[in-house]
């Protein structure tokens, strides 16, 4: 039977689950070929990726609201292949509160927050948003790059919110023992992987010091290439099952504790 690796190679189907946790859907400030949301999803069939959670491109900017609709329209044209997080820009506690409750009662499946509005993680007027995903036990997508400001309110965080499942995107891009601390220290904090320039051997070393247990997919499309992202977790020296778990597997686990 040929690895994962092997097949990767070949360009064969993995014939295995596996669920992108970071997209994002929208224009930016850079040239993109094809904004269609039809191109993601060609992007999945060739790869095999049965589904992609996302947010707006917007989720850095305050037009946030506008972004969420766009999302939406992109998860009626492909019902449980294209899945949205909301996005939020903490105006305040109220606007925070009805946006989470709109969207999610719409079909979205958790929260994308990004600092690059200007406004950190612990903001108070984020805390409804908070309360809610840890009522449900949802997912909180955190946009990180080992600044120490981030892992100071998402050590804050976590120890408030313990049903949240936090996961850190770009996970060993910059203060790589912190990011493990992180993830050892609570049940519930994960690792996601999407990086464009990881140093040979990241992936290894989060599963090692973290656990397989504690490592999330995602390929920050479009962003990145999905084909790249997919090509470091087939190609990392790993055993087979646990590639399993870190493309699909944890992501199934986080999301089957969600509660509509």
């Amino acid at each position: 039977m040929k690895s994962l690796f092997e097949r990767s190679r070949l360009g064969e189907s993995l014939e295995i689950d596996i669920v992108d946790m970071h997209g994002h859907i929208g224009r930016y400030g850079f040239a993109i070929p094809d904004l269609s949301v039809q191109s993601i999803v060609r992007s999945m069939d060739v790869l095999g990726i049965d589904s992609i959670y996302c947010s707006t491109m917007r989720c850095m900017t305050r037009h946030t609201e506008a972004g969420n609709e766009e999302i939406y329209r992109s998860m009626q044209a492909f019902p449980r292949r294209i899945c949205g997080y909301v996005s939020l820009y903490p105006d305040n506690p109220q606007t925070v509160q009805k946006s989470v409750k709109q969207w999610l009662g719409r079909g979205f499946t958790g929260i994308k927050l990004h600092d690059s509005n200007g406004l950190p993680y612990a903001h108070s007027a984020y805390e409804p948003a908070y309360e809610i995903a840890d009522e449900r036990q949802l997912p909180v997508l955190l946009h990180t790059w080992g600044e120490e400001r981030q892992m100071r309110d998402v050590e804050q965080l976590a120890a408030r919110y313990p049903r949240i499942s936090f996961l850190l995107a770009h996970a060993g891009s910059n203060r790589i023992d912190e990011y493990i601390r992180l993830a050892r220290a609570f049940e519930r904090v994960y690792l996601e992987l999407a990086y464009s320039q990881a140093r040979r051997g990241l992936i290894e070393h989060l599963v090692a010091e973290a656990g397989v247990a504690k490592v999330v997919w995602g390929s920050d499309c479009y962003f990145i290439n999905q084909a790249q992202q997919l090509g470091r977790v087939t190609g990392a020296d790993l055993s087979d099952d646990d590639k399993r778990r870190i493309l699909g597997g944890n992501a199934r686990e986080i999301l089957s504790r969600c509660q509509s």
